[in-house]
Parts: C-alpha cells; structure tokens; sequence
C-alpha cells in the first residue's frame, strides 16, 4: 500500500508527489528512481542524464 503523504490529488488524478521538487504528478508522469518517484526536471538533474534528441516548437500550423 503506497504511503498516503507521498501522494496528491492536485492535478485532478491520484498521483505520486516527486520526491526531490515535491511537485504534484500523474503516475504517468512519475519516473522511479532509487524507489522514490520523481519528476523528469528532477530526473535529469539528479542523473546528469541528457535526452537522446533535440526538441522543437511546433507551431499550430503543424497541428492541422
């Protein structure tokens, strides 16, 4: 059963709280790490870890 202070209800969805910013999560959100559930800024940050790609900005015309 999952602690109930480590979880939070502030997106709309029950979800985990990152361990590491304490920002509310979806559990589809939540990275593992070391058996606490973290953000991906926090992922990256505690990692040293670099996406394998580059983002862009899409603009709405790339949405029709």
């Amino acid at each position: 059963m999952p602690d109930a202070t480590k979880l939070s209800t502030a997106t709309g969805q029950l979800g985990p709280v990152c361990a590491h910013t304490g920002k509310a999560l979806t559990f589809a959100e939540a990275i593992v790490l070391d058996n606490q559930y973290v953000c991906w800024e926090a992922y990256i940050e505690i990692t040293g870890a670099q996406p394998a790609t580059e983002g862009r900005e899409a603009s709405s015309l790339d949405l029709e």
